[in-house]
Order: C-alpha cells, then structure tokens, then sequence
C-alpha cells in the first residue's frame, strides 16, 4: 500500500545498513543487542535497530539463514508498563520499517509506556528483500528464487515474528495491521494466540471465506462512486451519474478504443489508449486516495463531450511507471511468492500450469455464466485481463512440494478469543466493509467500525484524527471499545468533493485559479515523483513537507489560463495558501481541503 508519507529505512549493527550507528549507545533487550538509530523521530522515545537470525525453512536448516530486520521505539525516559505494540505493513511486499515513523505517528501518546515493534518480514526492507521481474515474469522470479520459491508464506512470516516477539521477550503485544498486514496478524494470532492481547485489522484481507472472484469488490466499487456523486451538489443530475457516465463510455471504447496524449504520473507525455480494461484500471485503483473519486465523473462527462483529455491523463497516471524505487522500499516479487503460496486460487496450485489453465478457462466460462455482472459495468473478461486483476497472476508458478500452497487457515479451526477492531473505508474497493464483516463475523469478540468518505486503511497518515484516535482507545480499553466507546466520528468525516467540470477554456480567472490549485495537489498525490505537467501545458515542481510547497510554472488546467506561483498544503492540517498570477494579474487565497465550511476561493490583489 502506497502512502503519502516520510519514507524510511531501517539500519542495524550488520555493516551494510547505512543508517546503523554503532559509534552510539548499544542495550540489550531480551537476548538482542540493538544499536540507536534515527528511524523514528518523536517526543521521548528513542529508536533501537537490530536483526535476528532465521533460518528460510526451520524444517531444513540446510537451507541457510537470513538475517530479519526491526526497529523497536522505546521510552526514553520510563518504563514500559503496557503491552508493546506490532505494525505490520501491507501489500505483499512492504517492510514495516520504512513505515515505522507513520505507525509512531498513530499511536503518539501510547508511545510513553509502550514499544513499538515493527519488522520487515522475510524478502521485503531490509530482510533479504526478493529482487526480481516479479509480476511481469512470474515463472523466470520463481527460477530466480531457486529452492526457496516457496518459502514466503505466511504462515514463516508469523513464526519469524513469534520467534522475534519471543528472543525480544516482549510478552503478549498488541497487534495493529493493515491490508495485507492484516492477513499476516490473522495468521499470527491463529498460531501463536499466546502472544496475542489484541488486534486491530485495518482493511481487513479475509484469510478465510474469500473466493478467488473476490465478489464484494463490483458492489463496492459502484457504491463507492454513487456516494461520492451523491454527497457532492449538482454531481448526477439528468443521468449524469458516474456508473451511468461510465457505461456510456464503455460502449463507445468496445466499438474503437481512443487513443490520446495525456500526462503521467512521471512527468512526462504519454499516448495511452481509453479501453475497457484501462478504464477498468482506473476505476477500482481510485480505492487507494480521493484523487479518481473526485476527478472520475467529469473526467468522463469530457471525454463523453468530446475531450478525451481529463479522462487519458487518469490513465497515464495509473499506468506503472519506471522509478527509482528500490527494492528495499517495495519488492513486487515478494507480493507473487506470497500470493501464489498463501491466496485462493481459480484453478489447483498442485497441477502443473498446463492443467491449471484449462482449470482457469473453465472457471471463467462458469463465472460468465452465473453472474456476468459481477463486476459490472465492466464485464468480466474486460476486468479479467486488466492490470488490476490478480486472479491468472499464478498460472506459471511452480508447483511447490515442500510447502504446499494452502490458504493458511486457523490450525484449530476457528481464531482465539481475542479481542478485534476491525476498520474499513467506506469507499475502499480492495479491502472492502463486507469483507470488513466477513472477518469480525469470524471473531468472537470484535467490533466493526466504518469510516465514512475514506478509502483503503484509514488508520495510518489519519488527518482526521478519528480512526487513529479509536486504535489508541481501544489499546488503552478493548472491552469499552468493543462496548461500542469511540468511535462516533466515522460518520462525520467529510465527504470527497468531486469536481464538477473540465472545460477547455476558463470562464472566470478567480474560479480558474482556485481549481488550478486543487488540481495541482491532485496531481502531488498522483504522481511517481516530484515533479509534474499540467493537464494543457506547463509543469509543477514540488518540495518539503510541512507544509508542501508546489512551485507552478504556466501549469494550465485551462488553455485560456497558465498559472505561475506557488501552492502550500499542509497534507497533515488540510491548509491551503495559493500566491499566483494569471491574467496579468496577482491571486491570493487560504482555505482548509478537509473542512466542507471551507470556501475555496482566490481573490485578486489590487
């Protein structure tokens, strides 16, 4: 899961990790020895970085080791009289680690008598992280990975954290995942309940109950883009609604896919191609920020109109794109070697992908048959070769003998009582609410909490204070919380305006200017870097953090209309300044993103 947020990256004592500082104090704790670093920087805490030797497989030790590395926040001043908490991150693929510093953010005042343990889990970070083509050669990554390819599951990873839990002598903790962390803390809480106090499940991944078709995620993608037309004025009148707009567009785009030159999210032109399946891309990845959510309705009222613009750039933007991302941030092999071992399939892992395809062919025949619509009104071969999709992902994957893919169920049966609050974002399409259900449904004390207007994981980089503020609640009282404590602010998040417009040519300088600066931070939270073209021409460049400064230079979301001045958003408080000129003339303005009260407007200066 990508965040808008401080990347970091985890050292220890081993001499290859550059942010060790063994020129400083070393402690021991349990039968570690960790060394101060600068992974997490707060108010009385201080952060210790180390690694644990595990072997790849504990059945053959023959195999080797690698080294598992963490960061553990503790008081500086104090002792640790609660028990400590572990994040882990999602994915597949992600180390905890580089997250270390929003996972701090969240839990704030806990921090005072707690640790915070967070670790980057076998073949991500820091943890011998997979280095492959991943996804784009499924079967050459396997190759790549020799004997090991089929050990990643999860069920390693949760005897990796019992063993680090364990050697750290940390007693029960308190769990707080989020999307595919969530599945690892299922796991981890199934097989090792004695170390659990509680979980926090935040875009809860089923471990069990879920089927390969993943079924909630049609339903709630077209709930999500009704809400967000519905709680914005003048958004689907006169059948202007976004499913209605989109099914428009797909039948024009069956006929004749068309073609445009639009920006991406990595600063340069690209010729993309509106199709089904790139809509298809567009349409369920809008879960992982309000960027689509506002943009998609009338982007598709352009395209519909014709300009196509609007519309290609979301495409562009969606599109993977060559960055300098290490592996080490994200490893895209780890996310297969841990969908083809632990997630459902279509077809038998236990075949040999010959037989597997011909199971997967029949499986989408059947589909087709039963429920055509299921992720209307995109059909289902559309959705099925789109990039979204992940359910031919493992077709070419070896079959594993000595872990068998299995879907890595309670060993009992059924999850220990233990104390869950599971989170979900109303308008999340990945990790949905019904999934949110089916999960609590399968503790036997859990409560559900959905949080209005917000996307996939609401807890972490929380500017509302309200998810964040209910997982800090429900450490410090799990049976208040699941008493029905807390929690009341997630029906009064502010919703997600969705722009009403792109027209060509600007009507109104004032109006203009303001919707050239929503359109600019739009296109910060898109982008693969810092820097940026404008929708008809010009660029932006970004800097900073609190707040963020977005330098425009003759950015035009309007032909009539370049833009030259600077933006500054604080991404934390939703604090706007804009100080620009256009039209030859001078524009100021300051408003709050996140406050619906807020009028959003420039004025000129005289």
């Amino acid at each position: 899961m990508a965040l808008v947020g401080v990347a970091l990256l985890c050292g220890n004592a081993a001499p290859d990790l550059a942010q060790a500082r063994p020129d400083l104090a070393e402690k021991k704790v349990g039968s570690i020895t960790l060394t101060v670093c600068d992974e997490v920087v707060a108010t009385a805490v201080t952060t210790w970085c180390g690694s644990l030797p595990r072997p790849w497989d504990p059945q053959d030790l023959k195999l080797g080791f690698f080294d598992l590395v963490f960061a553990l926040v503790l008081p500086s001043k104090g002792e640790v009289s609660q028990p400590a908490v572990v994040a882990i991150e999602g994915g597949p693929g992600y180390g905890a680690v580089g997250s270390g510093q929003s996972y701090a953010d969240m839990l704030g005042p806990l921090l005072k008598n707690r640790a915070l343990l967070v670790v980057d889990q076998r073949g991500t970070g820091r943890s011998s992280p997979i280095d492959c083509p991943g996804a784009e050669s499924v079967a050459a990554c396997a190759r790549s990975l020799g004997s090991r390819f089929d050990l990643y599951g999860t069920e390693l990873v949760a005897q990796d954290l019992s063993a680090l839990v364990t050697a750290l002598e940390l007693g029960v903790v308190d769990v707080y995942g989020d999307s595919y962390g969530t599945f690892v803390a299922q796991v981890f809480a199934s097989y090792h309940p004695e170390l659990v106090h509680s979980l926090v499940l935040d875009g809860a991944y089923p471990v069990t109950g879920e089927t390969a078709w993943y079924p909630t995620q049609g339903p709630a993608m077209r709930n999500a883009y009704n809400v967000v037309c519905a709680r914005t004025k003048d958004c689907g009148a006169n059948s202007t609604g976004t499913i209605e707009l989109l099914e428009r567009m797909l039948k024009q785009v069956r006929g004749r896919a068309i073609s445009v030159l639009a920006p991406g999210a990595d600063n340069k032109m690209r010729r993309v191609r509106l199709s089904p399946q790139n809509l298809n891309d567009v349409v369920f990845g809008g879960t992982f920020g309000p960027t689509t959510y506002r943009e998609l309705n009338a982007a598709l009222g352009a395209a519909l109109g014709g300009d196509p613009l609007p519309l290609g750039r979301l495409v562009a933007e969606s599109k993977p794109q060559m960055t300098d991302e290490l592996v080490s941030v994200y490893s895209p092999g780890l996310n297969v070697a841990v969908s083809c071992h632990d997630y459902p399939q279509l077809f038998e892992m236990a075949e040999r992908p010959a037989v597997r395809k011909t199971q997967y062919r029949a499986a989408v025949v059947a589909q087709i048959q039963s429920d055509p619509d299921l992720y209307g009104p995109f059909r289902i071969r559309e959705y099925l070769t789109s990039n979204f999709a992940t359910q031919s992902l493992c077709l070419t994957w070896p079959v594993a003998t000595r872990s068998p893919w299995q879907i890595p169920a309670p060993p009992t049966g059924t999850y220990p009582d233990v104390p869950t609050l599971v989170l979900s974002g109303e308008l999340d399409t990945i990790t949905t609410a019904a999934e949110g259900d089916l999960v609590s449904n399968q503790f036997a004390r859990a409560r559900h909490v959905i949080m209005s207007n917000s996307t996939h994981v609401t807890a972490m980089d929380d500017v509302h204070n309200c998810a964040s503020a209910l997982v800090r609640e429900f450490f410090t009282d799990q049976a208040g919380v699941l008493a029905g404590s807390g929690g009341q602010c997630a029906a009064t998040i502010p919703p997600i305006k969705a722009v009403l417009g792109y027209p060509i040519q600007a009507k109104n300088a004032s109006s203009g200017v303001t919707q050239t600066a929503l359109d600019v931070i739009d296109r910060y939270l898109q982008a693969a870097g810092y820097r940026g073209l404008g929708l008809r021409g010009g660029s932006w460049s970004a800097k900073g953090w609190g707040p963020i400064v977005i330098d425009l230079d003759g950015y035009r979301l309007y032909q009539n209309l370049p833009v030259t001045g600077s933006v500054r958003w604080n991404y934390e408080t939703g604090v706007l300044s804009v100080r620009a000129r256009a039209k030859g003339r001078d524009w100021v303005g300051r408003w709050n993103t996140y406050q619906p009260e807020s009028v959003a407007k420039v004025r000129e200066v005289r």
